[in-house]
């Protein structure tokens, strides 16, 4: 969840609670015991009680289409995809030289497999050198 996403989640809620106690304001002004006071109580009550739930949801919702998109991902991935994409995600960053000599592949075979993996946004290559830097995506990152 990027802070962006969740500044507008909670303004969106904000400004939502703010308009249900404006207008219920407006309705029951004339009433006895109805203060101003105590409606924007109510409303910061309510504005801090929808703010966590929905900050608390989101963060659930997230967590669970990451985890989802994860497993179906894998699910399409030969078994030599899968070691090289576990290895990657363990090391965090690796240079493409380094997995060919530890899992014993040849040259086309690693880079075939980490080219299917890049298609199914599972890493990022970029050029070093004579190498590629590889990294998982941030959907990939532990």
């Amino acid at each position: 969840m990027k802070f962006k996403e969740l500044a507008n989640l909670v303004l969106l809620i904000i400004v939502l609670q703010s308009g249900v106690g404006i207008l219920l304001y407006s309705l029951m002004g004339g009433i006895p015991g109805v203060s101003f006071t105590s409606v924007g109580l109510s409303i910061i009550l309510l504005v801090t009680v929808s703010s966590v739930i929905g900050v608390v949801l989101y963060w659930l919702v997230g967590r669970y289409t990451k985890e989802r998109a994860i497993k179906t991902a894998i699910m399409t991935m030969s078994e030599d995809e899968k070691k090289v994409l576990r290895e990657v995600m363990k090391r965090k960053e690796t240079r493409q030289d380094e997995l060919r000599n530890a899992f014993g592949f040849s040259k086309s075979k690693l880079s075939a497999l980490l080219n299917k993996l890049e298609e199914k946004n599972a890493i990022e290559k970029t050029r070093y050198k004579r190498t590629n830097i590889i990294r998982p995506t941030e959907q990939f990152q532990s």
